[in-house]
């Protein structure tokens, strides 16, 4: 095998030429979360001859709902995006702007269509670990639209080739390699029909056939994806590596809820729905669709999807036969994974070891 120097160099060579193209030059804005995916992106872009690249946009939630959350006794981790975004936007002169939305605005109220109705819609699903992350994309979205943006760049696909969860991190390679070479089959990004629902384009270099070929067949080592980093253990090595002098380089892997602060929604559904209303609710949509909702928060998106997906439809028609039926939804499994995309239950079906 290549030594790790070799293949950083091969790499950082192989995303000058993925960020070289016409696609990726045309982007005219990031949604810069500061992570290291967005911070390769967009610091990479940046320095090619006809880059179009001069906005960027990051999401954090109103610093008056960590406080609300806090005052409930709730833990709340200090959202850090904005921390690592506004240092990249700064080295490379882009217009930032930096959205600071109350949770009842994402969540909840807007003029016309609620953001959480969008998801809900394009997404078709009321499941939290979805719709916390789905809802800061759909509002950055929503805001490039209304500065002009027409396409807009992402880091979408990094983690999953290059083993950026944490629960990839701790298989071996055996498992990795197989595990990579399924997610390639079944990941699913909520940026790009989103953005097709509101008119922008999306893209992102992690979704380049030449880097998903890459990562399946000459990186698909957990020696290339897993290891130290400035003193601590991270996934995606060799991308570390490959860019060492971009801003997040030594940053850890954070969910998109744990970035922007929307990590703290189970904890406020807790609080805002009652015992009552989830005991009735729950018993409702057992009853009329036979879907089971497991907790308040799923309550809270499920009022929406009821609304959204479900209201004078037939779930005879949306829901599939027991075979493919997930048995807490009855909405079909996608192939090839054990996690419901409509409600979260994992696993849906059994999981097949070889």
């Amino acid at each position: 095998m290549p030594s790790m120097d070799t293949e950083a160099a091969y790499v950082r060579q192989l995303f000058s030429e993925v960020l070289s193209s016409s696609e990726a030059l045309a982007c005219d804005a990031v949604l810069l979360s500061g992570g290291l995916d967005t911070s390769i992106a967009s610091e990479t872009l940046k320095q090619l001859a006809g880059s179009q690249l001069r906005k960027a946009i990051t999401v954090t939630i109103d610093p008056a709902q960590n406080e609300l959350a806090k005052s409930h006794g709730l833990f709340i981790q200090e959202p850090q995006d904005v921390v690592y975004a506004r240092k990249i936007a700064e080295r490379l002169g882009l217009d930032h702007h930096v959205l600071t939305p109350t949770l009842d605005e994402l969540f909840f109220t807007a003029s016309g269509e609620s953001t959480l109705e969008l998801c809900v819609g394009v997404r078709q699903t009321f499941d939290g670990m979805e719709l916390r992350n789905a809802v800061v994309i759909a509002h950055a979205l929503k805001y490039a639209k209304s500065i002009g943006c027409q396409r807009v760049c992402t880091g979408d696909g990094a983690d999953e080739l290059f083993a950026g969860y944490s629960f990839m991190q701790g298989m071996s390679d055996e498992d990795l390699q197989k595990y990579t070479l399924n997610m390639v089959k079944t990941m699913s990004f909520c940026a790009v029909p989103l953005a097709k629902a509101l008119g922008l384009e999306v893209w992102s270099p992690f979704l380049d056939p030449r880097v998903i070929e890459y990562a399946t067949t000459r990186g698909n080592s957990r020696e290339l994806k897993v290891g130290l980093f400035e003193g601590a253990q991270h996934g995606k090595l060799v991308l570390r590596m490959a860019f060492p002098e971009v801003v997040s380089a030594g940053r850890k892997k954070e969910p998109i809820e744990c970035g922007c602060g929307t990590t703290v929604m189970p904890a406020l559904a807790e609080l805002a729905v009652s015992d009552r209303e989830f005991e009735n609710e729950a018993k409702e949509a057992l009853d009329k669709y036979g879907i089971v909702v497991r907790d308040k928060e799923r309550l809270v998106y499920f009022r929406t999807f009821n609304r959204v997906v479900l209201l004078g439809k037939d779930p005879g028609q949306l829901q599939a036969g027991s075979s493919d039926a997930c048995p807490d939804c009855k909405f079909r499994l996608r192939d090839g994974t054990s996690f419901c995309s409509v409600c979260g239950l994992y696993p849906a079906r059994p999981i097949v070891r070889d």
